[in-house]
């Protein structure tokens, strides 16, 4: 249960900006940095940010678009007002994400899990209502595609070239008087 709670407090120094995903992984011990990455990058692409909810639990005034699928399934049921054990929203994201999009949760029997699946039949349910309320016909449509933290920001094709020429005939003074070269030194 310490890999959810490891995890959790990666994404909560993430959202007091305290560093990097990478910088932040790396103070992990080695033997499960790769596990904890996996958990950590695809519940950021899924799950948004702990800024939507309240002190409550409940969500802010965003629009539905702006909200998380995962963050929307947490509030609508109820689970950090009903759950004691579940102490923060990241570790509620992380948890949630395992148990519904990753096949369940990866832990022993202990008071969080038991927590959570006290809740698995509403867990569920309200995620097939996001999944009906957003359109979306697979789980992976639901994943945010530009949560820059996750690395899933996408870039329009044109930003990058796709190759470079050189050539020698065409000497560097005369690129920069076509401003074809950038900035002069």
């Amino acid at each position: 249960m310490n890999f959810y709670f490891d995890a959790a407090g990666i994404i909560d120094r993430l959202d007091a900006k305290q560093g990097s995903v990478k910088s932040l992984l790396s103070t992990l011990p080695e033997k499960s940095r790769k596990r904890t990455a996996a958990l950590v990058i695809e519940t950021l692409k899924c799950g948004g940010i702990a800024q939507q909810l309240n002190a409550d639990g409940q969500l802010t005034s965003c629009q539905t678009s702006d909200k998380s699928a995962l963050a929307e399934v947490i509030a609508a049921a109820n689970l950090l007002k009903e759950e004691k054990k579940i102490t923060s929203h990241n570790l509620a994201l992380v948890l949630v994400h395992d148990f519904l999009l990753s096949g369940g949760v990866q832990a022993g029997d202990g008071p969080v899990k038991q927590a959570l699946l006290r809740h698995k039949t509403r867990l569920r349910s309200e995620f097939q209502r996001v999944k009906i309320r957003r359109g979306a016909k697979s789980d992976s449509e639901l994943a945010l595609g530009d949560d820059v933290r996750a690395g899933t920001h996408h870039f329009p094709a044109s930003a990058f070239p796709v190759w470079v020429e050189s050539n020698s005939e065409y000497p560097l003074p005369q690129l920069r008087s076509h401003d074809m070269c950038g900035s002069t030194p």
